[in-house]
């Protein structure tokens, strides 16, 4: 009896060993899973520019990314949206990847969006073309594939605040990539907005719905993550313009730090921008002095911050 009992101990403890390596499989196979899953999201990318410390009445130069991979494509479409209250689209054409591949045809139009204050700007470019066909003469990423440039408006409301640039599904073609041989199309699989957060699957911004890929002859594949930029406004100076020596107030006490600053080897105003009070954008010269005594003795322009 107590070797059946002793045999019947070994074999719980073989069982209990044979389940711990299967759910030690398991949780690998998982792993391995997810891990082939993230490698593949991130590997075609097409993200718009994030543009950071720009200014209002800024000109804005964003471009369109292929981020990673390479791919044999032929053509594609962009639908890209704006807020056109921050942000006026002044030209846009192909980028550094494709100007250098001799595309042969690049064309861009916009219009309002009737559901939201954005407008959009449709894209289409098309490989250099042959008889036999549309062929890309090279495909290889990463690189810049649209460059967009916009102005700025000159608000002083959009300091400190940001605008989403990114991607718009109106109709099915949209925001799609079609192989050289026009017998494969390249839809949208992962989406993002600005910050980085999963929209796939939200209308109008989170991608292809499936019906897309149901209607198509060629074959589809959701092969493209898409990640929305945008511009991010630098914020107004955590200082008093015209506080040249940092003391939080303005006085003559300012002009004496900025006369050491300049002819006698004295500490300079930090930040620099502190002494520039006539917003000139040079580093502090006499012309601030200058300002800077003006507005204390003789009731001058006050001082402003350039940022």
């Amino acid at each position: 009896m107590q070797n059946f009992r002793n045999c019947k101990k070994k074999l719980n403890l073989s069982e209990a060993v044979m389940k711990s390596k299967f759910l030690v499989m398991i949780t690998l196979f998982l792993i391995l899973i997810i891990a082939t899953s993230a490698g593949a999201r991130s590997w075609n990318v097409i993200s718009v520019d994030k543009i950071t410390n720009a200014k209002p009445g800024d000109e804005v130069v964003m471009t369109i990314n292929l981020n990673r991979g390479g791919f044999d494509m032929g053509s594609f479409k962009l639908s890209i949206y704006y807020d056109p209250n921050v942000l006026t689209l002044t030209n846009a054409g192909l980028g550094d990847l494709l100007t250098t591949c001799d595309w042969e045809y690049f064309n861009y139009t916009e219009h309002g969006c009737e559901s939201y204050d954005y407008n959009i700007i449709k894209i289409e470019a098309v490989a250099e073309y042959y008889d036999n066909g549309h062929t890309a003469v090279c495909n290889e990423g990463p690189g810049k594939i649209v460059t967009l440039v916009f102005n700025a408006a000159n608000d002083s409301s959009l300091v400190c605040t940001e605008s989403p640039v990114g991607f718009y599904w109106e109709k099915c073609e949209d925001n799609i990539f079609v192989s050289t041989h026009l017998d494969t199309l390249w839809f949208s699989d992962y989406v993002a907005d600005f910050h980085g957060n999963d929209i796939t699957g939200t209308p109008n911004f989170g991608g292809a719905p499936k019906a897309c890929l149901d209607e198509t002859e060629a074959v589809p594949y959701r092969f493209l993550d898409y990640a929305a930029g945008g511009v991010s406004f630098k914020c107004a100076p955590q200082y008093i313009c015209g506080d040249i020596n940092g003391d939080g107030k303005i006085s003559l006490l300012d002009p004496v730090y900025l006369t050491a600053y300049l002819f006698k080897g004295g500490f300079s105003p930090d930040p620099i921008e502190r002494g520039d009070v006539d917003c000139s954008g040079t580093t502090p010269d006499i012309n601030d002095l200058v300002y800077i005594i003006n507005y204390i003795f003789n009731h001058g322009p006050e001082p402003c911050c350039l940022y």
